[in-house]
């Protein structure tokens, strides 16, 4: 297991390089097999990638399946839905651009529920080739939280969870145990307000206490920070 951190001072050379190590490891990965599996998150962290990635023609999105990694148990049009963040800030444009296929978008839908999206998941293999995670305050991913049972939950796929401590209560998230197949983790430490999770993440290995550390077990996993 390898954790590469990479510390930049603005988010903006975050972003860049968090696009460039994405596009790296979609670039390897494709070299032995014909798609990658992408797992994506919501937040703040992740727009300015997001709107890096929608003008970046170094990835070959035709064979790229786009996935949640969690998301809110809400309409895809909705303004809280992590999609349409990703949709209206990056994959709508490469869609308009003839580089990514429609088909290749795989958004959760609040009225079918997480067993459809399992049965989605299924499809590519089970499992993310590369997910990329921006961590929350309390060290949390994806709807996983710190001593929380979502984080203890030992399911494969995706898991519903319907008492979240951070709102909107009702969420979707890749399981713990899918999340560790995952061959490359990307994750986001970038603001002050992540400092407090960002020293849990580096002080031990327990993911219980702190899910971010999952990242830990990942084969390949790239820390992105601006806090020192």
């Amino acid at each position: 297991m390898t954790v590469t951190t990479i510390f930049k001072k603005s988010n903006d050379e975050l972003s860049k390089a968090a696009v460039n190590i994405l596009v790296e490891v979609v670039n390897k990965l494709l070299q032995q097999q014909k798609q990658v599996v992408l797992a994506i998150p919501g937040g703040r962290s992740v727009a300015a990638i997001w709107k890096l990635l929608a003008s970046d023609h170094r990835i070959p999105w035709r064979k790229i399946q786009v996935l949640m990694a969690d998301e809110r148990v809400v309409p895809i049009t909705s303004g809280q839905s992590n999609y349409r963040l990703a949709y209206d800030t990056f994959l709508k444009k490469l869609i308009e651009a003839g580089e990514l296929p429609e088909e290749n978008l795989h958004p959760f839908i609040a009225d079918k529920g997480s067993s459809n999206y399992n049965k989605e998941l299924k499809k590519y293999g089970g499992k993310p080739d590369m997910i990329i995670l921006s961590i929350g305050e309390d060290g949390h991913v994806g709807a996983l939280y710190p001593n929380h049972h979502s984080v203890k939950d030992s399911s494969e796929g995706y898991i519903a969870v319907d008492d979240s401590p951070k709102p909107p209560l009702e969420r979707i998230t890749m399981s713990r145990k899918t999340m560790l197949k995952a061959k490359t983790a990307l994750l986001l430490f970038i603001g002050e307000a992540k400092r407090e999770a960002y020293e849990k993440f580096k002080a031990g290995d327990d993911i219980i206490e702190c899910p971010a550390r999952l990242a830990k077990q990942i084969k390949d996993s790239y820390v992105l920070t601006d806090l020192k």
